[in-house]
C-alpha cells in the first residue's frame, strides 16, 4: 500500500539533542537490528490521517514499514509530525520493533 510513496520524502538523518552541546545526527535509514545493514526496502505507508487542522495543536502519526535487505527483518519507522495552526512545528522520530513494540525515540527533524 505504498502507493507513490518513496523513502526518498524522508530525509537521510535526524537530530538528538546533546544538552548544551549542540545537536548529534544519526543516520535514519540503516537496520535498527545488529546487521547493520544500510538498504531499506519499503513495505507500506500508514497515516493517521491526511491533513492538519489548521487551528490548534495536532498531530500525524506517518509509520514507514521497511524491512532491512540484510537481515529480511522488518521494522517501522514512526513519524509523529507535530502542527500548529496548520504549520508543521517538528518531526519526531521513534522505532518499533517487528512485533510493534516502541524501542524509544530516535530522533527528530
Amino acid at each position: 500500500m505504498t502507493g507513490e510513496r518513496s523513502l526518498d520524502e524522508l530525509p537521510d538523518q535526524v537530530f538528538v539533542a546533546l544538552g548544551r552541546r549542540g545537536m548529534e545526527p544519526l543516520p535514519l535509514k540503516e537496520c535498527t537490528y545488529e546487521c547493520d545493514g544500510d538498504e531499506l526496502h519499503l513495505l507500506e505507508v500508514n497515516q493517521s490521517k491526511e491533513s492538519p487542522s489548521e487551528k490548534g495543536i495536532d498531530e500525524i502519526i506517518v509509520d514507514w514499514v521497511v524491512e532491512c535487505k540484510k537481515c529480511t527483518r522488518p521494522f517501522t519507522i514512526r513519524c509523529i509530525n507535530r502542527y500548529a495552526d496548520g504549520q508543521r512545528i517538528d518531526t519526531r522520530v521513534d522505532i518499533l520493533d517487528d512485533t510493534g513494540k516502541n524501542l524509544g525515540w530516535l530522533g527528530s527533524y
